[in-house]
């Protein structure tokens, strides 16, 4: 086998790795939009509520814990590695409206990337086919 044959097969099943890895960052993105936009959601419902109000706290795990939320107006956000900061709900909202903004730029951008991994991908197998190389064509 040609040197430059086997340059091309290695780097169709590099790329195809790349593929992979991307498809699953965009699964965990994917979850992450999910999870912040429960919580825009319970945060707007929070905004309709007054006074002390029963709920039911997570504490992991599927767990949770009988508790009473005395004020419904603020609420501690996570800005940093065990920092946290008092805001509005309305702010609050915002705050998480923007990391979600952001995590859906960078799904797209992964979305472009697998693209063009993909594309140098069909020009490798179109050069291996064009050498009578047999090769699987990967599902997306």
């Amino acid at each position: 086998m040609s040197e430059e044959l086997q340059k091309d097969l290695y780097m169709l099943q590099r790329h195809q790795e790349q593929i992979e890895d991307i498809y699953g960052q965009i699964e965990l993105i994917e979850r992450l939009i999910e999870e912040y936009e429960k919580v825009v959601s319970t945060l707007i419902e929070m905004q309709k509520l007054e006074g002390e109000k029963d709920a039911l706290t997570p504490v992991g795990a599927n767990i949770f814990l009988y508790s009473t939320i005395k004020d419904t107006s603020k609420v501690l956000a996570r800005i940093g590695s065990k920092v946290y900061v008092e805001k509005s709900v309305t702010k609050a909202i915002e705050f998480v409206n923007k990391k979600i903004e952001d995590l859906k730029r960078n799904e797209e951008n992964l979305v472009r990337t697998a693209r063009e991994i993909k594309q140098r991908m069909d020009e490798i197998s179109k050069r291996l086919r064009d050498k009578n190389v047999q090769v699987s064509e990967e599902k997306d």
